[in-house]
């Protein structure tokens, strides 16, 4: 194959990168802990933006601090959860679930193929 046809197959995989790129920052995942009374914003930078704890949890915590402190990590984690399954825990993961677990190696054979 020539590299036309190498563009033409890998067109499709860039304008997926391009999308997911865009969209990422602006995607929100709410994680939430002790039935709803933490709950934790983070966007698709991994950064957190609002954090939300129930006044009747506040009251009900009293001077127990560290069982706040819990809800607001299981809160996190479960946000962080969220952005793994929708983004995967690293990039080769990012990568298969932007290709929807299509196979490269058709692909990868004609970068490389055998003489």
């Amino acid at each position: 194959m020539d590299l036309d046809a190498i563009m033409r197959m890998a067109g499709p995989l860039q304008q997926s990168l391009a999308k997911a790129d865009g969209e990422r920052p602006t995607t929100i995942f709410e994680g939430k802990a002790g039935g709803g009374a933490v709950t934790v914003r983070v966007n698709g930078a991994l950064a957190v933006d609002k954090v939300t704890i129930a006044p009747a949890a506040a009251a009900a915590a009293g001077a127990d601090v560290g069982m706040l402190e819990d809800l607001i990590a299981a809160a996190m984690g479960d946000a962080l959860r969220q952005y793994r399954a929708k983004y995967g825990a690293s990039s080769q993961e990012a990568m298969q679930k932007l290709m929807g677990g299509a196979d490269l190696g058709g692909l990868m054979g004609m970068l490389n193929p055998k003489r």
